[in-house]
């Protein structure tokens, strides 16, 4: 089977693979996990990320609960990311059999690699939150274990290499442009560079930036023309708003788990009202033909 890149597509591959092993990070090394993100700075997060932000919710609550109500947001995105990139990870095994063009498969393995690298940085991260407030519950996680489980095995054996690749790569851009949307409202909220929250957004951007113009280029490899070109889009989109919805849902999990009188059937409301600029660059892209990509600050 052969994916027929182009010369520019190979170009790109040759420079995705000189980026990987020049400009990565280890989650080790290049974290100290001794640090910590202030409850100021949670309470600066809040009204950048905050789901209940211009509700009536927001105006009924203490400090104390919009503090700890960013910290079970960033445990929240940290918790369904690091489970979406340890469930993809057959997904991504299954590209080698895709195309047998070295630069490829050497950027397939580079990709493999890095998403192993975030399951422990995002593992690591919400441990150390825990660690720094003993008081915050475990997040309901099951929820997304079954559901990327299931959605990732139905892409996984989806027939026919155009519609596989243009789904699972649109779900998969879909999912890191959140993750890069984060870093650059984390980097402009928090002004602290040692601060572990705006620290781990940077260090996992390092990577996606380059994974986002590889969707891109396998996206547009798996394209068609004419109206069979919005198929996989079509197809995928009711995937991506599941996922949405069950972070959203999480969130309000820990807003009621906070006292906050909120109910999940308020969710649609929320998510048209709230006035957070992480949550309104979310919900937008989700139907945005365009998937411009952001740049890690």
């Amino acid at each position: 089977m052969s994916i027929k890149f182009s010369e520019k597509d190979k170009l790109l591959l040759q420079k995705l693979n000189r980026r990987s092993w020049t400009r990565s990070f280890s989650p080790v090394g290049d974290i100290d996990w001794d640090s910590e993100t202030t409850d100021a700075e949670f309470r600066e997060l809040h009204d950048a990320w905050s789901l209940l932000l211009g509700s009536k919710h927001e105006a009924s609550m203490t400090e104390e609960q919009r503090i700890r109500f960013a910290q079970y947001q960033q445990i929240n995105l940290m918790l369904g990311t690091a489970i979406f990139e340890r469930f993809a990870l057959a997904n991504f095994e299954s590209l080698y059999g895709d195309d047998s063009d070295p630069a490829y498969q050497e950027y397939v393995t580079h990709l493999i690699k890095e998403e192993t690298y975030h399951y422990v940085l995002f593992s690591r991260a919400i441990a150390r939150i825990h660690e720094l407030n003993p008081s915050l519950r475990p997040m309901p996680e099951r929820p997304f274990k079954i559901y990327f489980r299931v959605v990732l095995t139905l892409l996984r054996y989806m027939p026919f290499r155009r519609l596989r690749h243009g789904m699972f790569f649109y779900l998969l851009h879909f999912v890191e442009q959140i993750t890069l949307y984060a870093n650059t409202v984390t980097a402009k909220t928090v002004a602290r560079d040692g601060s572990l929250v705006r620290k781990v957004w940077e260090m996992h951007a390092i990577d996606e930036a380059r994974h986002v113009a590889f969707d891109d280029m396998m996206m547009r490899n798996a394209g068609s023309k004419g109206i069979l070109g919005k198929l996989p889009k079509w197809l995928v989109l009711p995937f991506c708003v599941g996922a949405s919805l069950l972070l959203n849902l999480n969130e309000i999990w820990a807003a009621r788990n906070l006292g906050v009188r909120v109910s999940y059937l308020e969710l649609p409301k929320l998510v048209r009202q709230t006035t957070a600029p992480f949550k309104r660059k979310v919900f937008r892209s989700i139907f945005d033909d365009k998937r411009q990509s952001e740049s890690p600050a």
